[in-house]
């Protein structure tokens, strides 16, 4: 049994839970006994989902197994009788500090006087977007306050509506990220993990950050047919164009945006895209190679991948004997070598394809499909700074060592060795790997399905740190997508319950040190934090030194970037007065100095 909702009046206590409504004395010292509890066989053992007291009535509301839906009910002298008997569903039920009864419905807010004549109707806040309440509540000036799945907090007043909303897109479910310079995009669709078949998520699909502030799209993106279109589930940038993105959705086809607003929608009926197994156009993957060719995969179709090239030319190519229509395509990444691998998860595979660069001339592509990767289910895919291929999966992570040989040699993704507790483990061999991301150093952000976030060293074999909800502000342990803000450091979490970023302390690595910059610099007396030391190559080597060229700390950047918390060798604050910072290059050809000023 479930309780759903507690309310009292003078004498009883009542509960309203999945199998009927239970009341008892209220003084009764031993509540938690359920003998001292009686269902209310009026009403049967119906799910109950909420319930007040109100004007010296019980009001409750129930789930019906038939078309009537959920109704109200009240006890009115003894009887209970339909206060609401709509079908409509009940979201939320409360009593207000002006003594209003609230019922809060999918996209309205009703309330009622003791008298129980309607006195209050919400349905807009003023505005032309509709209300999706889920409480209501007056403070002590009366002023009415709506907590709304879509528009945040809303102080409702008929002569206008203010809106207080958290500064984050406006969907909760954060499925997939992209990054361009200091523009971040959120795609919040998603797909049935099992079967593949669509959520139908229309609402709230992509949001975009642009510097520091959001401007979200429309509520709605909609398709050829005018109907909203259904779970935008990938995303690309331009690289060469941050104002051109576009989305692919697991129904409606390939949107594409600039400045912002939709200018194309491409499917199966105006492009080479393909739907030829569900007459819908799935496009699962999206990425840009090296000469801005936006690569698309193509689920459930006998053309499972096509190509968008710079002057708007299409291709697509299908491969008879190695795909069909039957195939699911969730990743795509393009590597230093211009292969394409692509996910399919419903087989633990990974397609290998090889245009040679020659995109219209098929004579000379190599394809492979690669079955030789850890557990059953493939889950994320990522190469990092050296080439190698990371591989997510429900047993852990695999990795090949030397991808360029894929279409020479049967390649496998090695699990990674490391040593715990005295015993050698296999790196996350019982966690399920949902996303991937490579910082400048080229450690890697491991998101799991169920362990949150971890930080490994380049190699995979030490464990940097590792996030959860219960010693970090994490909103959730699963994780949907993690991308990098390379310049800045900051790593972004996607999960099903919001999007939180972290402060990660490695940068994109520079080619020379034109542009080192200390922050902050001067390092005032109040200052708690670490000192970051940008514009560094990689693995620089940073010698720190008071003005008499004594050494206070060394350290290596991590990528492009070195962190120092202002102390000395010994945990010691260094004194005031001018530092130098000394950076040299790992080969020793290049080098520069910095000054940092402590004033205590």
């Amino acid at each position: 049994m479930v309780t759903n909702a507690v309310t009292m009046d003078n004498n009883y206590i009542y509960a309203a839970t999945n199998q009927g409504v239970y009341f008892a004395n209220k003084n009764s010292i031993n509540l938690i006994d359920f003998n001292e509890w009686s269902i209310l066989t009026d009403l049967g053992t119906l799910d109950y989902r909420n319930i007040v007291s109100f004007s010296s009535r019980i009001f409750t509301s129930s789930s019906l197994p038939n078309w009537d839906g959920d109704t109200i009910f009240y006890n009115d002298a003894g009887i209970w009788q339909k206060f609401l008997p709509n079908g409509i569903k009940v979201i939320n039920m409360s009593v207000t500090n002006d003594n209003t009864l609230i019922i809060i419905l999918p996209n309205a807010i009703s309330g009622y006087d003791t008298n129980l004549n309607s006195s209050l109707y919400i349905d807009s806040y003023n505005t032309t977007i509709s209300a999706n309440p889920k409480e209501l509540i007056t403070d002590n000036e009366a002023k009415r306050w709506v907590a709304d799945n879509k528009l945040g907090l809303v102080h409702h007043e008929y002569s206008g509506s203010e809106f207080i909303v958290p500064d984050g897109p406006s969907s909760t479910n954060v499925f997939n990220m992209d990054f361009v310079d200091n523009d971040l995009w959120v795609v919040s669709g998603s797909y049935d993990g099992g079967t593949f078949a669509p959520n139908n998520n229309s609402i709230n699909l992509i949001n975009h950050r642009i510097a520091d502030s959001w401007a979200n799209a429309p509520e709605k993106i909609y398709n050829s047919e005018n109907i909203a279109a259904h779970d935008a589930v990938s995303i690309a940038i331009n690289p060469s164009n941050k104002n051109q993105v576009f989305v692919g959705t697991w129904d409606d086809g390939l949107f594409e945006f600039n400045n912002g607003i939709i200018t194309n929608l491409f499917n199966a009926q105006n492009s080479i895209l393909d739907s030829t197994y569900f007459g819908t156009t799935k496009i699962g993957a999206l990425a840009f190679d090296a000469d801005k060719n936006l690569w698309i995969s193509n689920s459930f179709t006998n053309n499972q991948l096509a190509v968008k090239t710079p002057d708007n030319s299409w291709y697509s190519f299908s491969f008879p004997g190695i795909l069909n229509a039957t195939n699911v395509f969730t990743n795509i990444i393009i590597d230093k070598n211009n292969y394409k691998w692509i996910v399919e998860p419903k087989i633990n595979k990974i397609w290998v394809f090889d245009d040679n660069s020659t995109i219209s001339n098929t004579n000379d592509d190599r394809e492979v499909l690669n079955a030789n990767i850890p557990g059953t289910r493939i889950y994320c895919i990522k190469e990092d700074l050296t080439g190698e291929i990371w591989v997510g999966t429900n047993e852990g992570i695999g990795v090949y060592y030397n991808p360029s040989a894929v279409f020479d040699e049967d390649i496998t993704a090695e699990q990674i060795f490391i040593q715990q507790d005295g015993q050698t483990q296999i790196l996350l061999e019982t966690e399920t790997v949902t996303a991937i991301a490579i910082d400048g150093a080229n450690r890697k952000w491991i998101g799991t399905q169920n362990s949150g976030v971890f930080l490994m060293s380049e190699d995979g074999t030490e464990e940097i740190e590792h996030f959860t909800t219960k010693n970090s502000p994490l909103f959730s342990d699963a994780i949907f997508s993690i991308i990098i803000n390379q310049k800045t450091g900051e790593v972004y979490f996607g999960t099903e319950k919001g999007l939180i970023s972290y402060k990660g302390t490695a940068t994109e690595a520079n080619e020379d040190f034109n542009n080192i910059f200390v922050y902050p610099n001067p390092v005032k007396p109040d200052f708690t934090g670490t000192i970051a030391i940008r514009g560094l190559v990689k693995d620089t080597d940073v010698r720190i030194t008071d003005i008499s060229g004594n050494i206070v700390y060394q350290t290596k950047s991590l990528g492009g970037q070195a962190i120092w918390d202002g102390k000395d060798f010994n945990g010691n604050k260094v004194q005031t007065g001018v530092y130098m910072v000394f950076n040299g290059s790992p080969e020793g050809d290049k080098k520069a100095a910095a000054k940092i000023l402590f004033i205590h």
